[in-house]
């Protein structure tokens, strides 16, 4: 412990009284307040490039954010060993709690805060690797419509408990994503992808409860960038709108709530509303556990695949009443 105090008081321009851990990350009691310091598992070229968003938004006047400190050396990390660290204030929050209408208001709104304040992110550190993802929702589509079917052939080959529910279940949710795909290349999205290519503005990429911080105050703050990625603000939109609405049966006032938030903050035109609707028409829950079964590392047992493929299977009803609700608003 000692060892890493001196080293951490070589590398910054603190004094480290003592540390303790929490999580995957290390709390610093310093001269300077409260510090977190935390391993990142991505290259010195992809930090910079999110340590340039960040200053960006920063210079937006958008603070509440997790801002990377600097070294001795100017710069937002450093390296002991083979491993990368970042240093960063300690903000005194708690993980936002979504199913409060108060909170959840807020993330909202601060989301939308964030986003117009990321355009015009053309300031890109020197060495940094670009994440940009604009342009790519067709293909991600394309993909996913013909994973549904090569999984299907694997489950007709192993017939596990599993494998039985997905046969039995799978063509509802193709037809919904063939759904999603031909009416993803009926709109406007390539109009949409040249407006943001113009504008330059990022996404936060998780934007889920555990990365925003609620204080005692009411504020919201934005933590763990480290999906940033040019792309359409609606990406994040609707992934939030994902995480929020499964937990409560796709609540459609809930969904009603969260658009008009957002909107009264950044407003959405016709367009960007169209691609909401077509992007939760698109079964995600339903084959990203199908995907992770068939093709990802089985870090959960037979049965958990198949409870939580149940689970998606439960909100089938109340996502379809949902995403037809919201075609009527286009």
């Amino acid at each position: 412990m000692i060892a890493l105090r001196e080293e951490i008081t070589q590398f910054f321009d603190i004094e480290v009284f003592y540390f303790m851990p929490i999580r995957d990350i290390l709390v610093f009691s310093t001269d300077s307040g409260l510090k977190c310091f935390k391993r990142v598992d991505y290259s010195v070229e992809t930090l910079l490039f999110i340590h340039g968003g960040k200053e960006h938004l920063v210079s937006r006047g958008f603070i509440d954010i997790d801002r990377f400190n600097l070294s001795k050396e100017g710069l937002p990390y450093v390296v002991l060993g083979d491993e990368i660290y970042v240093l960063t204030d300690w903000i005194d929050a708690r993980e936002c709690e979504l199913e409060n209408p108060i909170e959840l208001k807020a993330a909202t709104e601060k989301l939308a805060m964030m986003h117009e304040a990321s355009i015009g992110y053309t300031n890109v550190p020197e060495g940094a690797r670009v994440r940009d993802d604009l342009g790519k929702l067709l293909t991600r589509f394309e993909k996913r419509c013909n994973e549904f079917l090569r999984m299907r052939k694997m489950a007709e080959k192993k017939k596990s408990m599993f494998d039985y529910e997905y046969l039995f279940t799978y063509s509802y949710y193709f037809d919904l994503a063939k759904e999603a795909l031909e009416k993803l290349k009926n709109s406007n999205y390539l109009k949409l992808y040249e407006e943001a290519k113009e504008k330059r503005g990022f996404i936060h990429r998780d934007y889920s409860y555990h990365n925003i911080l609620y204080t005692h105050d009411g504020d919201v703050y934005i933590i763990d960038f480290d999906y940033l990625t040019y792309d359409l603000r609606i990406v994040d939109l609707t992934s939030f709108m994902q995480k929020v609405l499964k937990r409560i049966h796709w609540d459609i006032k809930t969904g009603e709530s969260i658009l008009n938030w957002y909107s009264n903050v950044s407003p959405l035109n016709k367009d960007e509303l169209e691609l909401v609707y077509i992007i939760l028409l698109f079964p995600y829950r339903y084959w990203k556990t199908c995907n992770r079964y068939y093709n990802g590392k089985k870090s959960w047992s037979e049965k958990a695949f198949t409870n939580k493929l149940h689970e998606v299977i439960a909100e089938k009803e109340f996502h379809y009443d949902f995403v037809r609700w919201l075609e009527k608003q286009i």
